[in-house]
């Protein structure tokens, strides 16, 4: 259904809603789970996993009636390559959800700035966020290849982890994420869309907490990139920007590798074999196919 120009700009908002919503509810978790002492880490991954999961659900519904819940530019670029969402309208919603992002580490530093604080000081080693072992609260805000934690962030760690599994890995697990995406929102197959908002917090929950362990299962650009902006404002320096290992190549970048190959395996495999669509919209998704066909 065709939107209204001037509805774009809550459409934006909804977006930054979302991915607020999103991305402080699984950072919270995450701050939890690093900087709680003996009642921390020991939530463990699986754990991590579905309170990531649950963070999806309750952003899609949080903003879903408005901006139809992109919560993720790999999301948004696979929908405008192969579902005619307006590619002017790409920047707008990247742009809101690294915002969003943002704003959700602000608000994670100003909840459990105490408890990180009281963590970064009695470590063993006592944790500079500038320094090189800074990414071990570091990882509280963004993923990280390898593992700080579980691997590691030194040259040891990149031989068990080198950088192409975290490469690899990155782009699978996103292209799995979009492949159920557009299964579970197919036009053509209207009842899966009910359940939406659960299905897709049970992907990323099993996605996070299978994957986690190799580079902390980032499948979202803007989940990575924006909490590294505040980051920089809060003194981690480049364990920030570009990230030990320069990994923010890998957790920020490679998701956008992996959501193009998604929408294309997605529809080379499963959605040119469906059949035609039917009913009022009939019309509108013919035309929409027709285009995609030209591109």
């Amino acid at each position: 259904m065709a939107v209204a120009e001037e509805s774009w700009t809550k459409k934006y908002l909804g977006e930054v809603l979302g991915v607020f919503v999103l991305v402080f509810l699984g950072d919270s978790f995450v701050a939890y789970a690093v900087a709680g002492g003996a009642n921390g880490f020991l939530a463990g991954l699986l754990a991590a996993g579905f309170f990531w999961g649950f963070a999806v659900t309750l952003a899609i519904y949080a903003c879903g009636a408005v901006s139809g819940a992109h919560l993720n530019p790999a999301v948004t670029v696979a929908l405008a390559w192969r579902r005619g969402f307006p590619w002017s309208k790409v920047p707008g919603y990247i742009g809101a959800q690294v915002v969003g992002a943002f704003l959700a580490a602000a608000g994670v530093s100003f909840v459990w700035n105490g408890l990180i604080y009281n963590y970064e000081h009695t470590a063993k080693t006592v944790i500079d966020r500038g320094g090189a072992n800074g990414i071990e609260s570091g990882l509280i805000f963004s993923a990280n290849w390898p593992h700080p934690l579980l691997i590691g962030h030194n040259a040891a760690a990149l031989q068990i982890d080198p950088w192409w599994v975290g490469a690899g890995t990155e782009i699978l697990i996103t292209a799995i994420l979009v492949i159920t995406v557009f299964g579970i929102i197919e036009d053509r197959m209207p009842s899966a869309a009910n359940v939406a908002p659960l299905a897709i917090g049970i992907v990323v929950a099993a996605l996070v907490g299978l994957f986690a362990p190799i580079e902390m299962a980032s499948l979202n650009p803007a989940r990575d990139f924006g909490p590294r902006i505040w980051m920089l404002l809060i003194g981690y320096g480049s364990n920030a920007i570009p990230g030990p290992n320069f990994n923010i190549w890998v957790t920020t970048l490679m998701p956008f590798v992996g959501g193009v190959l998604g929408a294309y395996i997605y529809d080379f495999v499963v959605h040119q074999h469906l059949p035609v669509p039917v009913g009022p919209d009939a019309p509108e998704l013919a035309a929409t196919e027709a285009a995609r066909a030209r591109a």
